[in-house]
């Protein structure tokens, strides 16, 4: 195998596992709440509006209806959001937060605030390095996944 390789798999396999610590990490506070962590992604990306639409969480965690919708029919199902009618759209829902579900957020958030301020002390710019490099990363490998669909069209 050439080295080349070797490091394309090391760097793989160094995402993979920093992806899976950070769910265990979450999952540490989020088993209190019964939460997993996709449905925690969910109620964040909802607390960035007062109301959103599934569509617009989807376009958040760059996800599909089909994987998103079990997760908000849970969530709802669970107390943590409402679905309504749109005003403005009466073809589409709109997704809010319950009263109840806003407070318990707020504490989930200042739990994982204590574990992050833990995580990223005082090297704060060293971080956002690490965030910058990986959103770059992120849009190299969407980029590479585009021009893969495109050649097997």
């Amino acid at each position: 195998m050439e080295s080349k390789n070797v490091f394309y798999d090391e760097l793989c396999l160094a995402v993979y596992t920093t992806n899976r610590y950070f769910h265990q990490l979450y999952q540490l506070v989020l088993t209190e709440y019964d939460l997993t962590y996709l449905q925690y992604m969910a109620l964040l990306s909802i607390t960035q509006y007062e109301k959103c639409t599934l569509s617009q969480i989807c376009l958040n965690l760059d996800l599909d209806t089909n994987t998103l919708t079990p997760v908000v029919k849970k969530l709802i199902q669970k107390g943590w959001i409402n679905k309504e009618k749109s005003l403005t759209d009466g073809r589409s829902f709109e997704l809010a937060l319950t009263g109840k579900a806003m407070l318990n957020f707020k504490v989930i958030q200042a739990k994982i605030a204590k574990i992050q301020a833990k995580l990223v002390g005082s090297e704060h710019s060293k971080f956002i390095s690490i965030l910058n490099e990986a959103h770059e990363l992120n849009e190299r490998v969407a980029k590479v996944i585009s021009e893969q669909m495109e050649e097997y069209k």
